[in-house]
């Protein structure tokens, strides 16, 4: 179990008084659910449900927001909640030498919507988890469907990690829905190896 960490003791303070649910994201869901920290974390990523949005833009009215631009490589100011409308979904806030990412999310029916297929979906209660200290963290399944189309060191990285402590049930999520949304990924393969031990 991870008892303490400046990232995620900060993310906390920095969350402090935002009343609805928040839960990190990245490669620190990844750690939290093994309980140990992997690797270096360049920064910290969150997510909120997008219904909640205006309140995140009312909790960080003293921030820097900026929202990035799909397919653009870029950054634009938000200005009101017409500049983070679909498809936007990235904010990079900034104050002084804090920042953090926020991925808005989007639910429906008591689910998730994995935003690059609306056909994948995970139950709420399946895809948010919570450490044994009451911190909520994406499951790592969908987050590693979402580092899939990267390919990154650390994806790879995060990945590995993950396969070791998934149970069953988990893997043959990840594997489905893989195989739908990037089938060419080498770790449909892996993740067939690893059930059939």
């Amino acid at each position: 179990m991870i008892t303490s960490h400046p990232q995620l003791d900060s993310v906390n303070r920095i969350m402090d008084g935002f009343t609805y649910p928040w839960f990190i994201g990245g490669g620190w869901a990844i750690d939290l659910e093994v309980g140990k920290v992997s690797r270096n974390h360049g920064d910290m990523d969150i997510c909120v449900f997008r219904e909640h949005a205006k309140e995140l833009l009312a909790h960080f009215s003293v921030w820097q927001i900026e929202v990035a631009i799909p397919k653009e490589s870029r950054l634009e100011p938000v200005l009101s909640i017409e500049d983070i409308r679909p498809p936007r979904y990235g904010l990079h806030l900034t104050k002084n030498e804090e920042f953090v990412e926020v991925l808005l999310t989007d639910k429906q029916d008591g689910e998730i919507i994995f935003r690059r297929d609306r056909d994948i979906k995970m139950s709420i209660h399946e895809a948010i988890r919570t450490d044994p200290i009451g911190r909520k963290y994406i499951a790592p399944e969908l987050q590693l469907l979402y580092k899939a189309k990267e390919e990154r060191d650390k994806d790879h990285h995060d990945f590995s990690i993950a396969l070791l402590f998934m149970d069953d049930k988990q893997k043959a999520w990840l594997l489905k829905a893989l195989a739908k949304h990037h089938p060419d990924s080498p770790w449909i393969s892996r993740l067939i190896y690893s059930s059939l031990k």
